[in-house]
């Protein structure tokens, strides 16, 4: 699968309702075998041994025990993954290849720590500015269907 496939790519999971307050619900969503192959588990939050659950933007108004079907963009997961991972590997490589030209000595040891060290920075600049919910960086609830 391409990038751009993958960007337009939208993924749909089923889930209920167990809290929702101020346009955010928290939704359970039963563990299967597709959860390991799943592009989307870095929005998971592992629960008890069969269950997850998913931070979703809730324009609807959901309620607890509501039955809900959620939509996960594809230009999203890209984008977290990369923020997670794409932009750690090519800071760790710039470090490696930055000291091993700035260095004299010990070259292999100040490089690597230079690499760690502004994956370290990287990592607390990340954590920082994360802690403000972006609810647009959520997947969202499309459809609501009453408990039964």
């Amino acid at each position: 699968m391409t990038a751009s496939n993958m960007s337009t790519e939208e993924l749909y999971e089923e889930g209920i309702v167990k809290e929702a307050k101020d346009g955010i619900a928290i939704v359970s969503i039963q563990d299967s075998d597709k959860c390991h192959e799943c592009t989307a588990k870095i929005y998971c939050k592992p629960g008890s041994s069969e269950e997850r659950s998913l931070t979703v933007r809730d324009p609807h108004g959901a309620h607890p025990g509501d039955k809900v079907r959620i939509v996960i963009k594809g230009s999203k997961i890209l984008r977290a993954s990369f923020l997670l991972y794409g932009i750690p590997l090519i800071l760790l490589l710039a470090g490696i290849f930055l000291g091993m030209e700035v260095f004299t000595i010990n070259k292999e040891l100040y490089s690597s720590l230079a690499g760690i060290g502004l994956v370290v920075v990287y990592s607390l600049l990340l954590s920082f500015f994360s802690r403000k919910p972006r609810t647009k960086a959520y997947p969202e609830i499309i459809f609501i269907s009453p408990p039964q």
